[in-house]
């Protein structure tokens, strides 16, 4: 497929779609550069607690409702020591939690001013459990502009792209023949979240977790549970 190209707004702790995207790139570009997402999964995510989800938020300290990710600034509160402390307390149990004390702690507690920076560094913490290897860029590193499917063409473009590997929340705004018309091919990825051994067996199997979920419980085992949920793309 050429050079395949993966876009995505950098999210704390993702989950593991996100990261199939990834592995399926030779490039991967954090849009940093776009409108900040209040309320959304840039600055929160979920690990599984014995009484259910747990979300774990990044507080932001107060921007304008049109300010971008890589202009939102962490919240200088006590959220480090709850994030840290409740991981532990949710994975007491996990075999790996080796894997987060070695060095993803000591990423969350550092002193952040950028959500994006915190977002990314974590992101490539994942990247190297999941033994993902592609390219990683900035958007906002790139000299591109436009809204929406503009933007991505032209940072499709900035990086020599020649497949375009979207999520299928795009498809409203993106013209595949605009696509074309550039030499790109688009393509829609297809995922499911297969099941792998979880803590808390009595809430049942929860798909919609951090990828530290996965991590933490199978170690090794991550990057191929992670590609086992890959389908045909479309």
């Amino acid at each position: 497929m050429g050079k395949v190209v993966a876009i995505h707004q950098p999210q704390y702790l993702p989950w593991l779609p996100f990261f199939d995207k990834a592995d399926r790139a030779d490039v991967f570009v954090f849009l940093d550069n776009v409108q900040f997402q209040r309320r959304g999964v840039q600055n929160r995510n979920a690990i599984k607690g014995a009484q259910g989800r747990i979300n774990l938020t990044v507080p932001v300290a107060h921007a304008d409702y049109h300010a971008r990710i890589d202009e939102i600034a962490v919240a200088e509160t006590a959220w480090r020591h709850k994030h840290i402390e409740g991981i532990r307390h949710c994975y007491t149990r996990a075999p790996f939690l080796s894997l987060f004390e070695e060095e993803l702690r000591g990423l969350i507690e550092q002193p952040w001013r950028l959500l994006a920076d915190l977002n990314i560094a974590v992101s490539i913490w994942f990247f190297r459990q999941m033994k993902i290897d592609c390219q990683i860029l900035r958007a906002s590193a790139l000299d591109c502009s436009g809204q929406k499917g503009d933007l991505i063409l032209n940072l499709c473009d900035a990086v020599g792209a020649t497949t375009y590997l979207s999520g299928r929340g795009a498809e409203g705004y993106q013209d595949e023949v605009e696509f074309s018309a550039r030499g790109i091919e688009l393509r829609y990825q297809n995922y499911a979240v297969q099941p792998y051994t979880q803590l808390h067996s009595h809430l049942g199997f929860m798909a919609d977790l951090s990828a530290l979920d996965l991590v933490l419980n199978e170690g090794p085992l991550a990057a191929d549970i992670l590609r086992a949920g890959r389908r045909d793309l479309s």
